[in-house]
This record gives C-alpha cells, sequence and structure tokens, in this order.
C-alpha cells in the first residue's frame, strides 16, 4: 500500500490485490487533522476495503484493519516498503499466488533472515515472471550441472565443456550453497557472491519490467 497526497487534504492510494493487481484509488480526506483513518493506510497493513467504481476510475469509500504491520515493520522499514515498491512496481495485472503468499507472510520471512531476503525474494520474483535462473543446467548445451560450474560474471552458468578461459570457477559446495535459494520457505543462512551477482544481472536485464 503506497500513498500520495494531492490538492489539501486528499490521496491517491496504491492498493495491492490479490486478483487485480494494483489499484489506483481515491481517498478524500485522508490528511485532515482529525481523520482516523490514516493509521490504516500504511505500507504493509491489510484492510477490508469499500470501493466505489465504474471500473475505470476507484474511489475508496471505508477501511477495515485485518492486520496491522507489526513491530518487524519497525525493525525493517526499508526491507518491508522497497518489497511493496517492488511489487507495485511490476503493474501485475494479478498477483502470482507466491507473491502474494510472501506479501501477507513478510514480517515472518524478515525474522528468518533480512540480511538475505532481498537475494531470496528477488529470484522467486524473476521465476514467477517467467526468467527463473537455472543453477542445474548449463546454458549452452543444457548439461546437467553436478561438481562443478562456471560463471560468466553476468548472467550464465556453463559445464566444463561449453566454459571459455575467463569464467570464474564456481565448485560443489558453493553451487550447493546457491540452490538453497530455491526454498519457497526458508530463506538461505548463505547466499554465494557468485549467485548475488547473477540475480542482480538478470534483474538489470528484466529493467524494463519495473
Amino acid at each position: 500500500m503506497d500513498k500520495e497526497k494531492i490538492k489539501e487534504n486528499d490521496a491517491i492510494v496504491y492498493i495491492l490485490t490479490k486478483n487485480n493487481g494494483i489499484l489506483k484509488c481515491y481517498l478524500k480526506g485522508i490528511f485532515r487533522p482529525q481523520s482516523k483513518n490514516i493509521s490504516l493506510f500504511e505500507p504493509g497493513n491489510f484492510n477490508r476495503l469499500f470501493i466505489l467504481t465504474n471500473f475505470h476510475k476507484y474511489q475508496i469509500l471505508s477501511a477495515l484493519p485485518l492486520k496491522v504491520t507489526t513491530n518487524v515493520f519497525k525493525q525493517h522499514p526499508y526491507l518491508f516498503i522497497w518489497t511493496l515498491k517492488i511489487t507495485k512496481n511490476l503493474k501485475l495485472i494479478e498477483t502470482p499466488k507466491f507473491l502474494w503468499f510472501i506479501l501477507t507472510h513478510l514480517e515472518n520471512y524478515l525474522r528468518l533472515n533480512p540480511r538475505n531476503f532481498p537475494y531470496w525474494f528477488m529470484f522467486h520474483v524473476l521465476r514467477e515472471l517467467g526468467f527463473g535462473i537455472d543453477l542445474y543446467k548449463c546454458t549452452i548445451c543444457q548439461r546437467k550441472i553436478q561438481y562443478q560450474a562456471y560463471y560468466d560474471r553476468r548472467k550464465s552458468l556453463f559445464c566444463h565443456f561449453c566454459r571459455k578461459e575467463n569464467y570464474l570457477r564456481i565448485d560443489k559446495s558453493e553451487i550447493e550453497k546457491a540452490r538453497k535459494v530455491m526454498d519457497l520457505i526458508k530463506i538461505p543462512k548463505e547466499v554465494p557472491d557468485f549467485l548475488k551477482k547473477l540475480i542482480l544481472n538478470y534483474w538489470q536485464d528484466c529493467s524494463f519490467l519495473v
């Protein structure tokens, strides 16, 4: 949830929904001194909203709180807002099921491992968008990667037969650490440097999505 002030007391509020992606809604009087609803429209809160619409414009009439951000938000406000901003900027017609699960359980994920959460999250966002990173097969020949891989320092892994001289060698233990990022529930304790760079390079190439 995000909001921007318009006029003196009104706002445009961006609501992330499960089945309709992001809704841009008009909210009247939210910044009035006597308004009791401003605390409901903070990042990370979940509300039941009553919206007037003609399917082109949306106006929020009232809201009932379902879940309010916890102390985890106070501890990691940047990560909370960053996660919601990323999802908002994707402008998806419908929020993918797993991304919706992450957002509705965000405080639990941040308790697990806030330091490595961004890489884990970006990996799964790419996967949901159809840009999944293959940590099991060579980019060129599709041979299965087992004991070692070679990294082109950009966005691909290669086998021994397809590597070039300047590629970085990744041993089996690092590959196994990297593959833990694929877990849907647990955030890995360690994210190898090569995987961090791999994710960031994929993300940069997909920047047109955000």
